[in-house]
């Protein structure tokens, strides 16, 4: 599941550590408490990474870099017509201001720019993200290396960690009640580390059974699979408000339909929509609403407790 509100102390006692900036010279660190809205930005950021394949470093270097630019808030101003969680410019061809005002497409286009750096795996930080975000303060980014680092390890491995300040962890699974080989938070973190596997074409109900850890789901379709949960009465038609661990069922104008599992911070892991080539089948993890919007259009039915009738099997992911 994801991680609870954390407070990362990237600091000592007077405010500032220091760390090694990749192969440069040591940078001073600057120390932050993280509000559940940076939070889940940042995890956006995190997980267009994962569902791209990309390494670790790659996530650092684009988390770092927001929370230079806009301290992990999505901005509707900047400087000139800069916006959004990476100050990106509409101007400066990144994209149009209402794309960039979008984690998951901002983040994409970063990513797009980070790959085009010369040894960017390799070089310090800081210089990374000048070459991609040509800021007027070049240095500015190393500061945050270390919170952006520890930011990505909690996030990337689920690592569980306590609520701060007394507020409440990011959306809690669901408390369900069904049985399944895997709990809620186990199928969220099962299909998290499958993003980016390809050969899900069309599986999509497959795929959210073996996340709850079956081989299969039972059910012919995902259609299928909501008529049974809805005799069964499980499902919750039209409600936009699922739990984490929910299955989302759509409508596609086929008669298979679609569904996916839903990971909290309005984040679905799903196959298919990403795909580099018809029939790649690949698993995303993308912002839920880019199924209904203007690429996929699907019709969303509502969630569903993750039931799996005549399911079976034990699960490869």
């Amino acid at each position: 599941m994801l991680p609870a509100l954390v407070g990362i102390a990237a600091a000592g006692a007077a405010g500032e550590t220091r760390a090694q900036d990749c192969a440069g010279a040591p940078a001073p660190q600057s120390s932050t408490r993280w509000t559940a809205d940076q939070l889940r930005n940042a995890t956006t950021i995190i997980d267009v990474a994962r569902t791209r394949s990309l390494p670790t470093r790659a996530a650092v270097i684009a988390v770092a870099t927001a929370i230079q630019e806009s301290d992990l808030h999505i901005l509707d101003h900047g400087d000139r017509d800069s916006v959004g969680l990476f100050q990106q410019r509409p101007s400066q061809g990144w994209g149009a201001s209402s794309q960039l005002m979008d984690s998951v497409y901002s983040s994409g286009k970063f990513y797009d720019a980070l790959l085009e750096v010369p040894d960017w795996e390799s070089r310090p930080l800081t210089e990374v993200a000048q070459a991609v975000q040509r800021s007027a303060l070049p240095d500015a980014y190393a500061k945050w290396e270390q919170a952006a680092s520890t930011l990505v390890a909690d996030i990337w491995e689920e690592a569980p960690a306590p609520a701060c300040d007394g507020e409440p962890a990011l959306d809690p699974a669901g408390d369900f009640n069904v049985d399944n080989p895997r709990s809620p938070g186990q199928a969220v973190a099962a299909a998290r580390a499958a993003a980016g596997q390809t050969g899900w074409y069309r599986l999509c109900d497959r795929f959210v059974a073996e996340a709850y850890g079956y081989a299969y789901s039972g059910a012919e379709t995902a259609n299928v699979h909501w008529n049974q949960l809805h005799a069964a009465g499980l499902t919750h038609p039209g409600d936009d408000t699922p739990p984490v661990g929910a299955l989302l069922f759509y409508e596609t104008g086929e008669a298979a339909g679609h569904v996916a599992l839903y990971l909290g911070n309005e984040l679905v892991a799903s196959n298919d929509v990403l795909d580099s080539f018809p029939g790649e089948g690949k698993i995303a993890i993308v912002h839920r609403h880019e199924l209904t919007g203007d690429q996929w259009r699907l019709r969303y039915r509502g969630w569903a407790e993750p039931a799996f009738p005549q399911a079976g099997g034990t699960a490869r992911i």
